[in-house]
């Protein structure tokens, strides 16, 4: 009898541990059999190449979910009501869209996860030549247009990202970094998109691991 005591304590005790435990999720949506994750590196080009609607969530698992071992179904979206729009993106069947104010353009991606290693998410992946424009905007979760360049100065400008640069002398405690969103535009119906930060007049990146950028990259972000 003790030992069937204990048994149903312990069983109690990992009920309320499971009860609340709390999920990091992923920002992900199941959807016809895929899993898809949000694409951070892309945003849509311009809204007419979002595609007709592909379905609708039917299942917000965050604040909802809190079982780690939870299995995900079709229409499950960590982030997203039940009843949002599901969109396809004209071109690209690995990707779906959702309506988002907060987002440039318009509109957040989700890329297959299947599709993840051949999808150009990293800089090394972007033709230059290729690109039209490119936008600066605030890193803050409803990004504001800064700058967008074109023809000359953005020929200037990508010279400027693939130029060597020496570190300049920083304290041990480097400072909070002023965070931007650079978005480059081809003729594909996504743009490539990175962040910029200014650490206290040193400017760097990460198109692979950290490398830093000259001080000259300042005038084009905030004009």
């Amino acid at each position: 009898m003790k030992r069937l005591i204990l048994l149903v304590v312990a069983g109690m005790a990992l009920a309320a541990c499971q009860s609340n435990t709390v999920i990091d999720w992923v920002d992900f949506i199941q959807f016809d059999g895929k899993h898809y994750v949000s694409a951070d590196s892309a945003i849509i080009n311009e809204a007419s190449n979002i595609g007709e609607k592909a379905g609708e969530v039917s299942f917000k698992v965050a604040d909802n979910i809190n079982n780690p071992s939870y299995q995900v179904k079709n229409g499950d979206a960590a982030f997203w009501e039940k009843g949002t729009a599901l969109f396809k993106v004209n071109g690209f069947p690995e990707l779906l869209a959702v309506a988002d104010e907060q987002e440039v353009n318009g509109y957040r991606l989700y890329l297959a996860e299947e599709e993840e290693e051949d999808f150009p998410h990293h800089f090394k992946d972007v033709e230059l030549d290729r690109v039209k424009a490119i936008e600066f905007y605030t890193g803050e979760q409803t990004p504001e247009l800064l700058n967008r360049i074109t023809k000359g100065e953005l020929e200037k400008f990508k010279e400027l990202l693939t130029k060597d640069v020496e570190p300049k002398a920083q304290n041990a405690n480097r400072p909070d970094p002023e965070l931007y969103r650079m978005i480059l535009y081809t003729d594909e119906p996504f743009a490539h998109a990175f962040y910029l930060y200014n650490e206290n007049g040193q400017w760097l990146w990460y198109p692979w691991d950290e490398e830093l950028l000259p001080g000259a990259v300042g005038k084009f972000v905030q004009p």
